[in-house]
């Protein structure tokens, strides 16, 4: 009892904290909304108060009335010309917003329309009714040319995600209010002023000198802006700027002394000797203003402006990265081709000249797809060691180009010309797959580091592994090596492997393939990539014959389904609710020839499926041929809801007992249970 009065007297006191703040801050929105509704431009345009209406009553709909009022009231004592038809224009803004909500799923383009056709309408009547003239009407459309403008942009500001967007619609807004404090004065000091070099002096702690110089020119001629006035004030704005952000290292001491030495300097220059006392008195209220400012304010201004520095850094790496990857596909390209007498491109050229000339399609294969074109065709010779077939052309060709006959034969014929002059063909091809998967990773890596980091789904898979491994009968070490390991956020890795031999030359041969294997994956590379790599590396190692059984299990823990690659290796075993799944494949092992042959397995794993991997010496123990997988299956329907851990050994025992505890070769179980999370 007693702890539920201190807890619920503790959010209630939470909630009403986030309504009053809520509260406060739209209290603050409605009146900068107000000073924006009366900013006007060359003295007779107010294009902001239409334009903040279209943009509250499409993104934020439960102060649309409070904003309209604000805007009805700014107008009223501002006083402009035809007051009374600009409010009827405020007002239809409003009502079309609240009697038509779907308005608000149309376009930003649709939406901002509005203004323009409602002022061009509304006071056009007006003007008709009254005294019209040319340039009234002149007025008017310009007004509502920049409302539009102004419509467009806060509505297309408010859904971006872009910093530098997100910067230009506060700009645009604060612009708005500051010009439409012209004219309000506390104590005899100018309000616009004020809060004019407020903002110079936040942007120059914030931003540095660049930031400082270009927030103090924007801000020296937004009077020039609303009054016909020379833009003196700028020159004086963007030098206090550039020298105050130039002493941001030295925090807010530094960017007060560097503005009042630039004001002392020049404030006689720009603004003559009548206004350099006034102008230094609202520079000691600024000055006050700064240094009671929170940290947190400015800190967050910081990290605002950063970030769109940030973002073209990234932009350039991002450029970077695609000149890298063309790079790599270009060598992988030429790499492809090198072992042949006579350049792949002249040939290419000579059938591009025979068959494609006079062609209406010409044009779109080779000067837009030019590059998708001569890796095609590159393919294509390529395997025209026969006669080509239809088939071969990929479907995105064939179904547009008219002279495909005349294509395969002029290949055909041309593919005397282009043969291989060297055995290392298959080198060479190794060495271009790898180029050309390498420069497509490079463009792919940033978008997979965010697709992962975006992931915030936990898997609904676990796996528990048990292994038990034992030596042949007098060997020290066993020439087996297994790894279990996570490879990404989704995907779980299980590999077994025997190299040829026992001792620690097998251990050796096998854990070299193991570990090329995890770190190929671990990379990213496919699997079927990773194998034909780790197959290539070990024909190049040694002269002599080396090989290495694999038997790899690859599991999604999000999906439950698990791929299976079995070279040279031994039948894998799944056991799930009393009966066994017996997994084979005929593949050889890695290291034995260079044309490497992949069959993968698919399996849909569940929540309690057992999954056994082992090498031979588990299943030659059993000395009749006929038995070998029985005894094994046999053995599995016992286990029950044993631990992995004690079924591999289990297994294990078993096997050794079949041998009289003198294993004849190396003996490994793998044992692994998937279940489900929580």
């Amino acid at each position: 009892m007693s702890s539920h009065t201190r807890i619920y007297p503790y959010q209630r006191q939470t909630g009403n904290t986030i309504t009053a703040t809520g509260l406060s801050i739209d209290l603050l929105f409605l009146m900068a909304v107000f000073f924006l509704s009366r900013a006007t431009l060359l003295a007779e345009l107010y294009p902001f108060g239409s334009s903040i209406i279209i943009a509250i009553g499409s993104r934020r709909q439960r102060i649309l009335w409070p904003v309209v009022l604000a805007v009805m009231l700014s107008t009223w004592f501002t006083n402009p010309n035809s007051v009374y038809s600009r409010l009827l224009v405020f007002l239809i803004l409003g009502l079309a917003y609240t009697f038509y909500p779907s308005w608000r799923q149309r376009s930003s383009l649709i939406q901002a329309t509005l203004v323009p056709m409602a002022i061009i309408l509304i006071r056009g009547i007006d003007l008709t009714l009254g005294q019209p003239s040319f340039y009234s009407w002149v007025e008017i459309v310009f007004e509502s040319i920049m409302s539009w403008g102004l419509s467009l942009a806060f509505l297309e500001v408010s859904d971006s995600k872009r910093q530098e967007e997100r910067l230009l619609g506060s700009g645009l807004f604060f612009l708005g209010v500051l010009l439409g404090l012209q004219g309000f004065k506390i104590a005899g000091f100018s309000l616009q002023g004020l809060v004019s070099r407020y903002i110079l002096l936040l942007a120059s702690l914030t931003g540095g000198p660049g930031i400082g110089a270009a927030v103090g020119t924007a801000l020296g001629f937004i009077p020039s802006l609303s009054q016909m006035a020379t833009p003196s004030l700028a020159g004086l704005m963007a030098f206090s700027g550039l020298i105050a952000g130039s002493l941001k290292s030295l925090g807010k001491p530094g960017v007060i002394g560097g503005y009042l030495l630039s004001h002392l300097v020049l404030a006689n220059y720009f603004l003559g000797p009548n206004n350099v006392l006034l102008v230094l008195k609202e520079s000691v209220i600024v000055v006050l203003s700064l240094l009671i400012t929170p940290p947190s304010l400015t800190n967050y201004l910081s990290e605002f402006l950063s970030q769109t520095t940030k973002q073209q850094l990234e932009t350039t790496d991002s450029s970077k990265q695609e000149k890298l990857s063309e790079v790599l596909k270009s060598l992988a390209r030429h790499l492809k081709y090198s072992g042949y007498n006579e350049s792949p491109q002249t040939v290419i050229r000579q059938v591009a000249r025979i068959v494609c000339n006079g062609c209406p399609a010409a044009k779109v294969c080779w000067q837009l797809e030019g590059e998708q074109m001569l890796t095609t065709l590159q393919e294509l010779l390529n395997s025209s060691q026969g006669k080509l077939t239809s088939n071969d052309i990929p479907e995105w060709l064939s179904s547009r180009c008219t002279r495909c006959r005349e294509l395969l034969a002029a290949l055909t014929t041309q593919a005397n010309k282009f043969k291989v002059q060297s055995v290392e063909d298959g080198l060479n091809s190794w060495l271009a797959n790898t180029f050309e998967i390498l420069g497509s990773m490079v463009t792919q890596e940033s978008s997979r580091v965010e697709q992962n980091k975006d992931n915030r789904k936990k898997p609904s898979l676990k796996v528990s592994v048990g292994i038990a491994a034992v030596p042949r009968h007098q060997a020290d070490i066993t020439g087996d090596a297994f790894s279990i390991a996570p490879i990404a956020p989704d995907k779980h890795l299980l590999v077994l492997g025997d190299g040829m031999g026992v001792g620690r030359k097998a251990a050796n041969e096998s854990g070299t393939a193991i570990e090329m294997l995890q770190d190929l994956l671990d990379a990213g590379f496919s699997p079927e990539f990773a194998l034909r790599t780790v197959n290539m590396i070990l024909l190049l190692r040694s002269s002599q014959e080396s090989y290495t059984t694999l038997d790899i299990a690859l599991l999604n823990c999000f999906t439950g389904t698990a791929y299976f690659y079995k070279l040279g290796a031994c039948p894998s075993f799944i056991h799930r609710n009393g009966s066994i799944n017996i997994l084979r494949s005929h593949s050889l092992p890695v290291g034995i020839l260079e044309d490497l042959q992949l069959e993968p397995l698919r399996e849909e794993l569940q929540d309690g499926d057992l999954l056994v991997m082992v090498s031979d010496g588990i299943l030659e123990a059993h000395r009749d041929i006929n038995e070998k997988e029985k005894w094994l299956a046999k053995a599995l329907q016992r286990v029950g809801e044993a631990r992995p851990q004690e079924i591999a050994d289990r297994l294990l025992k078993q096997a050794s007992a079949l041998v009289s505890g003198k294993p004849l070769d190396d003996m490994t179980v793998v044992v692994a249970r998937v279940e489900k999370v929580g």
